[in-house]
């Protein structure tokens, strides 16, 4: 078992109480348990305990992780990305926790000069893509005009640190781009500890709109536009969760369409497949209803240097 260490029970946002939220979370990884506690102030979450050394956790996390819908969903971020550089090019754009590159790839192919960092950066580094480890290597190579955070946030350590070292990186009419899953949506409340975007103990902290906020004004960021969904996150998230509640291993389907659902009994991998296509679409409403009301599965937001 991987050494953990106890949260501070302060949070380190707005220096609120951090308070028990939910006691037993099953990482489907390596099946330990974690509990996650909440800032009463800014309603952040933060897993508990956190682990000294994450290796051992992604150990299953890379490798066809995004499927088929990869390229769509690259397709998709680069509009958005277009829409608000107006359309600007042939510049430097950086994309933390770039996973295997299928991003960085969309952006080249647009005439982006494409950089990243990764935890494991080999499959991505075979690609012909400059990516590095940690933030760091970039300090003092150049500035960019676009940083991306594409469900990595939620993954670091010290984000509140991370933000202040990018706002350095980006230049001054730049744009940072995050998308984390909303802690504080319809999803996580209707679910709670089967929420499929838990994803602890990888998700060390966990981001509502408030909290969100709170770290870009901290970081020195202006917010200038949200949106509060991502189309195959948000269904995923409805049809997986309720899989969860429904059976013993938790994330199957989701296994499943990346290939990585051996060692589970056969009927329940049956079951499991004719379930979720029905329950797929039932979350459609949903997933549209809650972003229009801005509780979603995912909140992105787009900002600029105050």
């Amino acid at each position: 078992m991987t050494q953990s260490h106890a949260v501070q029970q302060t949070c380190f946002l707005c220096g609120g109480p951090l308070q028990p939220y939910l006691a037993s979370v099953n990482d489907h990884v390596t099946g330990e348990h974690f509990g996650i506690l909440r800032c009463s102030q800014c309603g952040i979450g933060v897993t508990d305990p956190l682990p000294q050394d994450l290796a051992p956790y992604y150990c299953a996390y890379y490798g066809g992780r995004h499927g088929f819908t990869a390229a769509f969903r690259a397709k998709q971020r680069l509009g958005l990305v277009r829409k608000k550089t107006k359309g600007r090019t042939g510049r430097n754009l950086l994309d933390v926790g770039c996973g295997e590159g299928t991003f960085l790839l969309a952006a080249r192919e647009e005439g982006w000069i494409p950089s990243g960092t990764e935890m494991n950066p080999d499959p991505a580094r075979t690609l012909g893509l400059e990516v590095f480890t940690e933030l760091a290597a970039f300090q003092s190579t150049r500035e960019f005009d676009c940083i991306t955070m594409w469900h990595s946030l939620e993954h670091l350590r010290n984000p509140l640190e991370a933000f202040q070292f990018i706002h350095r990186l980006l230049k001054p009419d730049g744009w940072l781009f995050v998308a984390v899953p909303d802690a504080g949506g319809w999803q996580a409340r209707s679910f709670g500890q089967h929420w499929l975007h838990l994803d602890v103990p990888r998700h060390l902290y966990h981001y509502g709109r408030r909290s969100l906020r709170l770290l870009h004004e901290r970081g020195g960021f202006q917010v200038r536009d949200e949106r509060h969904q991502e189309l195959e996150y948000d269904v995923l998230g409805w049809s997986q969760s309720a899989l969860n509640r429904m059976f013993p291993t938790r994330n199957l389907f989701f296994r499943q369409l990346t290939g990585k659902a051996q060692g589970t009994p056969s009927v329940e991998q049956a079951a499991n497949w004719l379930l979720a296509p029905a329950l797929s679409a039932l979350a459609l409403p949903s997933t549209w209803l809650g972003a229009a009301f801005k509780r979603g599965g995912t909140l992105i937001f787009v900002s600029q240097k105050s």
